[in-house]
């Protein structure tokens, strides 16, 4: 929705995850993500619909139906702060909202908002989702896709953090040595 609104009202192609043109890490950063994150949404939807009855879930040593219960509920809070959390991101971004490292078009440093806390409050919130999947259906296969999600994500900041170095140089260098990479004390 915010990708049609920004085409729509201000002209800009905000998705440019995995387009051609960019460095070879980039380009596999991007691709890691688009492709774990697709199936992370095929996934979440799979189950969603169908339950996870067809995956065999992880056993928990000395967990009974309490734990399973507690962790999914856990799983399910975990989801609901991620999605906050990256609804806000996007909100704070305004018209700087890209998908992927956008070195053809120039935007403004965003460092108000959540982006005072978090210097990728966004790819926190998926991570919290990621993360919560995993916790609500505790499986070997959930626990995969949430592990390369953040793994490809990781990936991906580190590149968009030599990019935004280039750019806005030492504001974003002293953006960056006072604001954590994630949140709190994860520098």
């Amino acid at each position: 929705m915010k990708l049609w609104m920004l085409r729509v009202n201000s002209q800009i192609k905000a998705n440019v995850l995995g387009k051609s043109g960019k460095p070879l890490q980039t380009r596999v950063a991007e691709m890691g993500v688009k492709v774990a994150t697709m199936a992370w949404g095929v996934l979440w939807f799979a189950l969603s619909i169908f339950g996870d009855a067809w995956l065999k879930p992880m056993s928990i040593p000395g967990g009974d139906g309490r734990t399973v219960l507690l962790l999914s509920a856990a799983g399910l809070l975990f989801m609901g702060t991620g999605i906050l959390f990256f609804i806000t991101a996007m909100l704070n971004m305004k018209t700087s909202w890209r998908v992927g490292i956008d070195s053809a078009t120039s935007t403004d440093l965003i460092t108000g908002g959540i982006y005072r806390f978090s210097r990728n409050p966004a790819f926190v919130g998926f991570d919290l989702m990621f993360i919560g999947l995993s916790l609500t259906y505790l499986n070997y296969v959930t626990l995969l896709v949430c592990l390369i999600n953040i793994i490809f994500m990781h990936l991906l900041i580190r590149q968009e953090e030599r990019y935004l170095e280039r750019v806005f140089g030492d504001t974003y260098r002293n953006y960056a040595k006072h604001t954590p990479r994630y949140i709190g004390f994860l520098k």
